[in-house]
Formats: C-alpha cells, structure tokens, sequence
C-alpha cells in the first residue's frame, strides 16, 4: 500500500531504504536513466502520478502519493540541467535534495538522490542562506512543510523540511546561480573592504561592517535587489541613508547619500535609483558605504555582488 500524507497538515516520514549496510545501499540504486532500468521506471511513473494529482487539484489540500528516494551516481557527463532534462524533475529540486547551494557544488557530486516528487527540501534546522531563505519565506506565506528523516552519502540521516511542488522563487534563483545582487553603482571602484581595518579618522582598529565604493559626487545609486525601502534617514556615521528590506529576510543599506529619492515603505525593483553619491556623515570623500544584513548579522557584499577590487 503506498503511503499518504495530507497538506498542510505537517506529517512526519521516514524515507525508508532498501538497506542498511553500505551507504550507497541506503536507497534503491538507479544504474542507467533509460527505460530498461525497472527503478528509473518505477521513478518516473510515480512523478508523474504525483504531477496528475497536482493538476487535478481545485485549489484545496489533499491526498498526496508517497514521496520515494533513489539513488544515481552521476556520469561524468552528465551534470545538473542534463539530468534535469532527462529525469523530468526540476533542477532545484534535485539541488536541494542533494544540499547543493550551486550547480557547481552540485556537479561536484558523485553519488547523487533522486526523489518521485517536485519540491524543495531543507535541512531541519535550515542550514546557510538559501536554506533559510527557501524555508523563512514559505514559513511566512503559511506552508507547512513533510518533515523527512534523509540518508547521506556517509550513512548520516539528516532531519530535513520538504515542500511539495514549490520551486525556487527569483530572488531564491539568482542566489543559486550566483547573481542575487546587482552593483549599487554602475561605474565604482571598492576603496574599502568589509572586515576588520584602520580607522581612516582615528587609526585605531575597528570592524567594517560593509563596502566602500568609490565614485563621483551625484552617482545614481542603485537598489541592489527587489525590496521595500524600511527606513530613510541620516546618521552621523552615515549621513543620509536608505535601508531596504529584501525577501528572505536580507537589507541591504547605503549610506554617505547627497541626495535620497525614495520613501519609507515604497516597494523598489532592482536597479531602482534610490539617491545619490555624496560624502555626507563621517567620510573622507565621495563614496557609497553598501551594506548587507542577515538576521544573523552582516555579510561580505562581496558575496553577492560582482565588483572589481580597488
């Protein structure tokens, strides 16, 4: 009998394997991706079970097919979007399953899952910033998620979260392929680096919690990522600032403004121009401070923006 579970109800299910003894054992092994293989078969038929119901639905939770996992080992040919493409499953699906936070970190992967159904998984706990991102934003949006017990490469089982049929948002995708943020300034150079440096007042050593970007007095100043302006303001650090509050719980800040031309709560796209360059508050010259705040903290722009250094 195939097991059910119903949304959005949280159920919790152990994917069982097929073994116990060695890890590559831990799920009904796939050996070729073609129809002469009875587990590719079987994996296919069950997607598209999963996908019939889906569609069938009129906008109200129910039965579900049981979720299965199978394992693959990855052909050296074959990477992220050709398996994509030949299993049928979509892309961020596989990612996810697997922990990859890139196609590289993907296609890094020799031993790889396969599930029977589209979705989004998550380490329970989340781990990293897409994880958390994937699972804050449905959390907020009141999706409740299959919790899984997961079995990996070493034999670990591993807690996870699992949204059915959600895929990537377009923030959660531009993440994914490396690209979330777009530079505040079209035409800068990095004068300072986020990290530990010298006081360019004091000489004394503190903490820089972002970029300086160097550019002309009046440089349209851009909004790095889709989001809503939080506050509008000045400082004496900063001088006049704009923070804005992005998807996933990010905000991106830019400070040292001449000019400021967004309000408090206006929604804002990427490449919106929020102000202007200017060297107001503590600043040696003309500069954008750039900012990027988790719930955690901050983080290196750098990570997400692709600028030249200096």
């Amino acid at each position: 009998m195939k097991r059910t579970f119903l949304l959005p109800l949280i159920a919790f299910v152990v994917v069982l394997p097929c073994g116990s003894a060695a890890a590559s054992e831990q799920y009904p092994v796939v050996r070729v991706l073609s129809h002469d293989d009875a587990l590719f078969v079987q994996q296919q038929a069950e997607l598209d079970e999963f996908r019939q119901v889906m569609e069938a639905r009129t906008g109200e939770p129910g039965v579900l097919p049981s979720l299965d996992i199978f394992a693959y080992t990855r052909k050296q040919s074959e990477d992220l979007y050709s398996l994509n493409a030949r299993l049928g499953l979509r892309y961020d699906t596989l990612a996810t399953l697997n922990g990859a936070v890139s196609k590289d970190a993907f296609n890094g992967r020799a031993r790889i899952l396969i599930p029977s159904q589209d979705g989004l998984f998550v380490s329970d706990p989340p781990r990293g910033d897409l994880e958390t991102m994937v699972y804050s934003t449905r959390i907020a949006a009141g999706k409740r998620p299959l919790k899984l017990q997961v079995a990996r490469a070493d034999g670990r089982w591993e807690a996870m979260s699992f949204f059915p049929d959600e895929s990537f948002s377009n923030v959660e995708r531009a993440f994914f392929l490396g690209i979330l943020y777009r530079n505040p300034i079209d035409k800068g150079r990095i004068t300072s680096l986020y990290g530990w440096r010298s006081d360019p007042f004091t000489g004394g050593r503190e903490f820089h919690a972002g970029l300086d970007i160097g550019a002309p007095d009046g440089t349209a100043v851009h909004a790095a990522r889709d989001g809503t302006v939080e506050e509008v303001g000045v400082s004496d650090p900063l001088g006049r600032y704009v923070v804005v509050t992005h998807p996933g719980g990010y905000q991106t800040v830019y400070g040292h403004l001449s000019a400021i031309n967004v309000i408090i709560g206006e929604p804002v796209s990427t490449g919106s121009v929020l102000g202007a360059v200017g060297h107001t508050g503590r600043a040696t010259g003309p500069h954008l401070h750039f900012e990027v705040r988790t719930k955690a903290g901050t983080m290196d722009p750098l990570q997400l923006i692709r600028m030249k250094l200096r």
